[in-house]
Order: C-alpha cells, then sequence, then structure tokens
C-alpha cells in the first residue's frame, strides 16, 4: 500500500507515453514495410517486427491519459473555465505549429523528393501557405492532428462532461464502478471496437484529416472517454486494476503473440489481416491488445510510480512543447544523417539521439520564453500541478 497523495502516477504514464512515441517516429523511417516523410533505403526487420507491439497500443494510450488529465483539468477548472483553458492549452499551440513549427518537415521532404533548391524562409514565405494541403500541396498539421482531434475531442464532449456530474446520472456512474471493479473491465475495448466496425463502411481509411476519419476518431474518442471516466471514477476502480495488473498484461502477451503468428509474421499458416488489410478480426485482437495493455501500464505505474519526484514534474512540465517539436527534429535528423556512410543500426541510434536532445533543447527554451509567449507552445506561467487522488493507491501483491 502506497501512501496517500496526489497522481503522480498520472504525469509518470503520460511521460512513458510521449517518450514511446518520440522513439517510434525516431524509427519508422527504418521500417521497410512503411512509407514516411523520408524513408532510408536501408531498412531493418527486425526493428519493425519490435515496433509492431508499441504501434498496436501506443495511440490509444496517448488518447486514455489525455482523457485522464481532461478530467482534472475540467474538475479544478469546471464550467466556461474548462474551455478557455483548453483552447489556451490546446488549440493556440496548434495554430503556432501548423503554421511554424512544421514548416521545416515539408521543407526537408520537398527537397529530399521533390529536388526543391529554395531556402526555408522563401519556402516559408512562398509556398507553404499558398499551394494547397498536405500531400498534394504543403499546408499540414503533420503530427498535431493529435492536438487537434483533442481539442474536437473536449469542445464536443463538454455538454456530456456537464451531465455526467448531474445527480440524475448517479446510476450511470454506479453501474460504471461496478464494472470497472470487475471481470467485465476486460470488455470496455467493445465500445471502440463496434464503433469503428459500425462506422468503416463509411469512413474505410484512417486519414489524420478529422473531416474524412469518422471511424478512427470515433475509436480515439473511446479511448479518450475511457480515460475521463477511470479519472472520475478512480477512488472506486484503481484498486481492481491494479490488483489485475499481472492478468491484464498476461492477456496483452497473449494477444500479442497471437498477432505475431498470425499477422506481423509468417509463422502461422492462417493469415488474419494486418495494418493494411485491417479484418474485424485484426481488429479484435488489435483492441483487445490495446486495452490490456493500458490496464497493465496503469495498474503497474499506480502501484510503483505514485510518488513524487523531482525529475518526474521537471519532464512533465517540458512534455508537450517536447511533442510540438519532436517530428520536425526527427526529420531534420534523417536529413542530415541518412546521406552518412554508416550503418542503419548506427543512423538510427544518431536519429534517436538527436531527436531527444534537439526536442529536450527546445522545451528547456520554450520554458525561458516571456510569459506572454508561452501559450505557444502549450505551457502556462506556473509550475503544473500533479492531479490530486481520492485515496491511497494500492493493491494487494
Amino acid at each position: 500500500m502506497q501512501s496517500a497523495g496526489r497522481l503522480y502516477y498520472v504525469d509518470a504514464l503520460r511521460v512513458f507515453a510521449f517518450a514511446l512515441l518520440i522513439v517510434y517516429h525516431s524509427s519508422v523511417a527504418f521500417f521497410p514495410d512503411m512509407n514516411w516523410l523520408l524513408k532510408s533505403t536501408e531498412g531493418s526487420e527486425t526493428l519493425s517486427l519490435v515496433m509492431k507491439h508499441p504501434r498496436a497500443w501506443r495511440l490509444a494510450l496517448l488518447f486514455f491519459v489525455s482523457g485522464m488529465g481532461t478530467w482534472f483539468v475540467f474538475r479544478s477548472s469546471g464550467g466556461l473555465g474548462f474551455l478557455k483553458e483548453r483552447f489556451l492549452r490546446l488549440f493556440v499551440p496548434l495554430i503556432f505549429a501548423m503554421c511554424v513549427i512544421v514548416v521545416p518537415q515539408v521543407w526537408y521532404e520537398r527537397i529530399w523528393e521533390d529536388g526543391y533548391e529554395g531556402s526555408l524562409p522563401a519556402f516559408w514565405l512562398t509556398r507553404y501557405f499558398t499551394e494547397g494541403k498536405y500531400p498534394e500541396g504543403n499546408f499540414t498539421w503533420a503530427h498535431m492532428w493529435f492536438v487537434g482531434y483533442l481539442v474536437v475531442m473536449c469542445f464536443v464532449c463538454y455538454p456530456v462532461f456537464r451531465l455526467l456530474g448531474h445527480p440524475a446520472m448517479r446510476p450511470v456512474a454506479d453501474w460504471f464502478e461496478k464494472k470497472a471493479s470487475g471481470d467485465a473491465i476486460y470488455l470496455f475495448f467493445l465500445l471502440p471496437l463496434v464503433l469503428n466496425l459500425a462506422l468503416t463502411p463509411f469512413f474505410p481509411r484512417q486519414t489524420n484529416a478529422l473531416v474524412n476519419d469518422g471511424a478512427w476518431f470515433a475509436t480515439w474518442a473511446s479511448w479518450f472517454g475511457l480515460g475521463f471516466l477511470v479519472a472520475k471514477h478512480h477512488a472506486a476502480v484503481i484498486g481492481a486494476i491494479v490488483a489485475r495488473r499481472h492478468v491484464s498484461l498476461g492477456l496483452s502477451l497473449t494477444c500479442a503473440a497471437y498477432l505475431y503468428v498470425y499477422s506481423w509474421t509468417d509463422a502461422g499458416r492462417l493469415f488474419i489481416g494486418d495494418y493494411d488489410q485491417m479484418t474485424p478480426l485484426f481488429k479484435i485482437l488489435l483492441f483487445a491488445l490495446a486495452w490490456s495493455m493500458i490496464l497493465a501500464l496503469v495498474g503497474y505505474f499506480a502501484l510503483y510510480f505514485n510518488r513524487s519526484s523531482t525529475t518526474l514534474a521537471w519532464l512533465n512540465r517540458k512534455i508537450f512543447p517536447l511533442y510540438i517539436v519532436h517530428q520536425t527534429v526527427v526529420v531534420a535528423a534523417l536529413f542530415y544523417v541518412l546521406p552518412l556512410d554508416a550503418g542503419m543500426w548506427t543512423k538510427f541510434v544518431l536519429v534517436l539521439a538527436a531527436t531527444v536532445v534537439g526536442s529536450l533543447l527546445f522545451a528547456i527554451l520554450a520554458d525561458r520564453l516571456p510569459s506572454a509567449l508561452k501559450p505557444l507552445v502549450g505551457l502556462v506561467d506556473r509550475a503544473g500541478r500533479a492531479p490530486a487522488a481520492d485515496k491511497p493507491v494500492g493493491a494487494k501483491a
């Protein structure tokens, strides 16, 4: 049993989720079976296979953790203050990133793919805003689609958030707490799965473009909503999640084993689909893996990382500006590293190291901006506070 305190583990889980994303994005250019912004002529099947596992749940985890954080913001801000806070914290940096931070990504890509010879300022002022939307044009939100989706979710779900706090919704809250405290919690992945399967005929492709991405927007919104609900009813459900952490991990490993045998490799005789051919059976295993992995991570992090840490507080404050810039740093690193006379693994390590150092340096400098400019990179001029716990986090071993 841990001592009572604030939910530091939510911050730790958030840092972990974004750190994993940075590792993943640093490796994509070296996947033989995937095209990316800049692609290495030398790839690694091993690296691709290893990364297929986090690919299955990394985005679900990000939206889930964001949903948890949204509950704490909603609880502390309340009313229209919540919408104002989300606008400043999410929408302002989204627009700034689309107009400034993302531009070098497209510039490097145009040089790499099309032989563009102009400077970055020339590209920014004469081509980026005037030639239409990416990929045919240049204007894009790139990796910031994640933030764009969060903005829409917060504003669209705001009435639902208010409704959930009404006394008339207490029976719904009781039902959720009862199911989430028992084995039925493992069936919650059916919400994003059913929505995805039902909407796929109308929105067959995952686009990350919002307007034509209904099936996957519903999926991400479901993970987001589940995170919100788990945080809202944290005191009632966290003990059961922690107690089942080993079971959750076992289920996630079992799903992963099936996917590796029957989808991600040629080990099995039966092919059940993959990321390019998302059959219903493939999605069932994929979503079950994502949910069981989320539950396992929440269980382990709540038990072992729910403690105060100066390093964690420092990283948690830096993680959003670090996310905002990381993909631009990845692309820049690839542009200069890929032509080097070095082995593939050396190049990968160089790209990853450059991304971590470059992104962290940007985040440190961003935190030293004048107060009026900090919202451009998703910062407020005060140290972030860890969300408060309702009771101690603990479980039987």
